[in-house]
């Protein structure tokens, strides 16, 4: 055996191994003459005058045979033989005055003063050493040869079988002495089947005698579902490496000699000795746990109190009576699929297992415990326990008392004695108690004390008469008898009440409190002081009808002022003035300078319009940065056009605010009651209808209400709606404007346009119906139809032609544009350098950053863009420089003035110019004569568009217009 490591021995190795010695020290209880034959033989053999046999334990080693050695022990550190522990050689020390590992060893220095030693290890059929047969000399000696050796580990063998003869023979006794006195039957089986021991208590359970059971098989005397399962096991075992199986435990009924069915718990074991399969088997009689087990049963689920049974492990229920049912709320089959914790509260469950750890032959909880039933209500039980073997498992039963109304009613019990305190301190409000005979208080809350500003002892004993005016306490008194008098609740309303913090509004409740007569004994109030609160509503009533920011009537305040208005005979007589007012670039305000400085405008415009008004006038403010103003001295359509200038007026001079002065205008929408309506809904939308005239006209202008601005609105309002179904009902298509190149003047472009002809209607231009379509949110939905259109049908056309689909600034609103682009190229199969989308500057004014990032997207897929209406924005150079566009058309407005116009043509000419150098193609818009494409021709522009070439047409007449000239080039060629 190769040696092992020091930490080998010190590790597990040598805690089995000590383990293993033990299983030996009953020889040192022994007289062993074999053992001390070997030991005389070894000296014979050796020439040495002495021998042991050792064993080594933890600390020390005794000897099991010793010659030539007076000692029966001696300590482990001292030992030689314990250095034999790491190897199955034998260990040979030739000279231990030589050899460092003895040098200074006692037994060397002194008694029996050892020189020479040869050890040989005592191995166990397990393989570990626990001591060694040894020689040992005071001479030296010069060798010790490998023969020598091999005899020394011979006669260690030897005596190693003999104690392992031993071993096996006081382990027979012992299951021997162990069978003859077990209560429950032991057999012994060589299998398949044949029975070769039984102890008495087999026979006892089964009748049967010793010598009647040799003639016997075991399927003879088991059921043969039993047989089976241990003829499947026995297979199972043989065709296995290992060294032991079991099979158990199983409850069965079993017959015995006399015929008498008997329950049994069988279990057994399989091993195999010298190639042949063997079992042991325990036969247990379970007819009285069985009867114990009825009775218990019986108890168990008989009884009104709920008990259950749980495994100790894992809490789980195992059984439980109706009762358990009755007071946790869920049927049996749902309460056994649950556990203790489901019944404990979620803060009590970790101690759960503590709790039960506690539980042994009987427990009682020293105080209730809380469980939650399945409903959610929490009760309260005190839980009787111990620890029972049930089914096999370690399991707990417990018996459970419901305690919870009994601790209910103790405590409203206790809580009674100091209820009537606890809610008289609590109530915010003054509660007294006068004796009804002679007036006086015989009770008062801390908030009386409060409201009086007086200590209760101060109080108690007194009438109103010691605290408050003659007026007061007589009014009071006359108060109290009333109650008494009408045996009804009285309840007085804001009564003003002179006290030391003042006046204070008191709302008091009185009501009499009879005695066991039934007459009035006491008189109950409870004054509540209501002056904050009233002072609060008054305030709130104010504040609901008032702009906070300005102090101005507001929206809801200003419907019942007009309201108010109409129903005044002379006001109605002579009419008024509605106007309503909207700031110009007021967000443009709050954006740069702050809502600070915003709120602070809105401040200054309140005061102007105040100032403004004439006695009678209402000013409100609506909303946002929206007034209104209701002029009454009005009594002609000249003097409600002067109020308005006047109101233009006070916008004339700038604003101070922080510093800065802040030019601001207005715009005016102006109804005039009754002549353009007369109720107030329809002023109101009369003059809102004005104002969005006079913001679509200027800026810091006003506008009249006239009957062809409700058409309008009519109109618009006809068209939202009609064009929520027109994309369904097929009402729109799209037509084509062809785009020629200025010098061959050959088709190589068409721009897609949007036409919608309504059954009813008839056309609709798509100046009405394109603002219609922004103002219903439905710009998305009809851009991606127009999309999916324009790209389907230019797919038709020659690959030289493309296709030009304009986008709304509304379509960059959302994430879907390029996802929408994308959808609309993979589904027509048209290539993406064929479609060009056209952007107008309007994309810029808002949120430039993420547009452009979209157009970088757009740019990504393939398609061209292009730059719509250029020249007619604010910073049109700054978009060239921000983003690379691959065309930029000239605005038709450009193009009208030419040839004549120097002034356009040096616009033209600055635009073709800028084309060149950004590397874009230069379409012009709005072509109409033969002299602007000559023009226009020899200044370089690229391409040319407008009802020179052609107007819209429809794509079959795009396809007829390309084959007309390809026809002529064929021709030409």
């Amino acid at each position: 055996m190769a040696e092992r490591s020091d930490m080998e021995l010190t590790d597990g190795y040598e805690k089995r191994r000590l383990q293993e010695v033990q299983k030996y020290a009953f020889l040192e209880r022994q007289v062993n003459h074999s053992s001390d034959d070997l030991v005389g033989l070894a000296t014979s053999i050796f020439g040495t005058k002495t021998a042991l046999i050792t064993m080594v334990e933890q600390d020390r080693q005794w000897f099991e045979a010793r010659i030539g050695f007076d000692r029966c022990e001696t300590s482990r550190d001292a030992s030689f033989c314990a250095h034999a522990l790491v190897s199955e050689d034998v260990l040979v020390v030739l000279d231990a005055k030589k050899d460092p590992r003895f040098l200074s060893n006692s037994l060397v220095t002194g008694e029996p003063f050892i020189r020479f030693y040869a050890g040989a290890p005592l191995v166990t059929p397990r393989g570990y050493v626990i001591g060694t047969l040894c020689i040992i000399d005071d001479m030296p000696r010069e060798s010790f040869s490998l023969d020598d050796c091999k005899r020394l580990q011979s006669l260690a063998r030897l005596a190693m079988d003999q104690f392992e003869l031993k071993r096996l023979t006081e382990a027979q006794k012992a299951a021997l002495c162990l069978s003859r006195t077990i209560a429950d039957g032991i057999l012994n089986v060589t299998l398949p089947d044949s029975i070769t021991h039984s102890n008495a208590a087999a026979s006892k359970i089964l009748g049967y005698d010793r010598q009647e059971f040799l003639d016997l098989s075991l399927s003879d005397l088991i059921p043969t579902e039993l047989s089976r399962k241990v003829e499947a096991a026995s297979k199972r075992f043989a065709k296995s490496n290992r060294e032991y199986a079991s099979v158990g435990a199983v409850e069965a009924t079993v017959k015995t000699k006399s015929g008498q069915e008997v329950p049994i718990e069988f279990s057994a074991g399989i091993w195999r000795s010298d190639g042949t399969l063997m079992m042991g088997i325990i036969l247990r009689d379970i007819a009285e746990r069985k009867r114990r087990e009825a009775s218990f049963q019986m108890l168990f689920e008989r009884n009104p109190l709920p008990m259950w049974i749980i495994d100790a492990k894992s809490y789980a229920f195992v059984s439980i009576n109706d009762a358990v049912c009755d007071l946790y709320g869920l049927p049996a089959e749902t309460m056994l699929k649950r556990t203790l914790l489901d019944i404990r509260l979620p803060e009590d469950r970790a101690g759960v297992s503590q709790f039960l750890t506690r539980i042994g032959d009987a427990y009682e909880a020293p105080e209730p415990v809380t469980h939650m039933t399945f409903d959610g209500k929490r009760i309260r039980v005190l839980p009787y326990a111990r620890r029972i073997q049930y089914g096999g498992k370690e399991c707990i039963l417990s018996v459970i008392i419901d305690v919870t109304e009994r601790e209910r009613a103790s405590i409203e019990l206790k809580s009674t004695r100091i209820f009537l305190n606890a809610i008289v301190e609590s109530i915010p409000s003054m509660l007294f108690v006068k004796d009804v005979e002679d007036g006086r208080f015989v009770l008062i809350n801390k908030a009386g004390e409060e409201l009086l500003g007086l200590d209760r002892a101060d109080i108690i004993g007194k009438t109103d008469f010691d605290f408050f005016s003659q007026e007061d306490a007589e009014r009071f008194t006359a108060a109290d008898q009333a109650v008494v008098a009408g045996e009804e609740l009285v309840v007085i309303e804001n009564e003003p009440v002179l006290t030391r913090k003042g006046i204070r509004s008191l709302r008091t409740q009185k009501v009499g409190v009879p005695d066991a007569s039934g007459k009035p004994r006491y008189l109950l109030g409870v004054s509540e002081d209501v002056t904050e609160r009233l002072a609060m509503e008054q305030h709130n009533r104010h504040l609901s009808r008032h702009d906070i920011l300005t102090g101005l009537p507001n929206r809801l305040a200003f419907q019942d002022l007009l309201a108010s208005n109409l129903s005044i005979p002379e006001q109605s007589a002579s009419g008024f003035a509605l106007y309503l007012i909207d700031l110009d670039r007021f967000k443009a305000v709050n954006d740069s300078l702050g809502h600070h400085a915003g709120d602070e405008l809105l401040r200054q415009v309140a005061t102007r319009l105040s100032v403004v008004k004439a006695e009678g006038d209402t000013v409100a403010r609506l909303g946002g940065d929206e007034f209104a103003v209701i002029h009454r001295c009005c009594g002609s359509a000249e003097q409600a056009q002067r109020f308005a200038q006047q109101i233009e007026s006070a916008f004339a001079a700038p604003f101070l605010v922080d510093g800065q002065q802040i030019a601001m205008g207005c715009s005016v929408g102006v109804a005039l009651y009754p002549k353009d309506g007369s109720h107030a809904d329809a002023l109101l939308k009369r003059a809102d209808l004005a104002l969005y005239a006079a913001k679509e006209a200027s800026e810091c202008s006003y506008a009249f209400f006239n009957p062809a601005l409700e058409e309008r609105a009519d109109r618009d309002r006809l068209l939202r709606d009609e064009l929520r179904f027109a994309l369904d009902k097929s009402q729109l298509h799209v037509v084509y404007q062809p785009i020629v190149d200025a010098q061959t003047h050959r088709t190589v472009c068409c721009e897609a346009l949007l036409r919608w002809h309504h059954p009813e209607l008839g056309p609709v231009s798509p100046v009405e119906f394109i603002p219609a379509a922004e103002a219903a949110g439905l710009i998305p939905a009809i851009g991606r139809w127009v999309l999916q259109q324009a790209c389907s049908e230019a797919a038709c056309w020659p690959s030289d032609v493309r296709v030009a689909v304009n986008l709304s600034p509304l379509q960059f609103t959302g994430f879907t544009l390029a996802r929408d682009v994308a959808w609309a190229l993979s589904n027509s199969g048209l290539s993406p350098d064929r479609l060009e989308l056209e952007i107008t500057e309007g994309i810029f004014l808002r949120d430039s950053d993420d547009n452009i990032d979209m157009l970088r997207q757009l740019k990504t897929l393939g398609v061209r863009i292009a730059l719509d209406d250029f020249g007619t924005g604010y910073s049109s150079l700054s978009y060239l420089r921000s983003f690379a566009f691959d065309k930029i058309k000239i605005d038709r407005a450009f193009i009208t003035g030419l040839p004549s116009s120097a002034d356009s043509l040096s616009i033209v000419r600055a635009v073709i110019g800028l084309g060149r150098s950004f590397r874009a193609t230069i379409t012009a818009e709005g072509v109409e004569t033969s002299e602007q494409v000559e023009v226009l021709a020899r200044e370089g522009c690229d391409q040319c568009q407008g009802y020179m070439f052609s107007k819209p047409i429809e794509a079959r007449a795009v396809h007829l217009r390309i084959a007309h000239e390809k026809g002529q080039e064929a021709v030409t060629a």
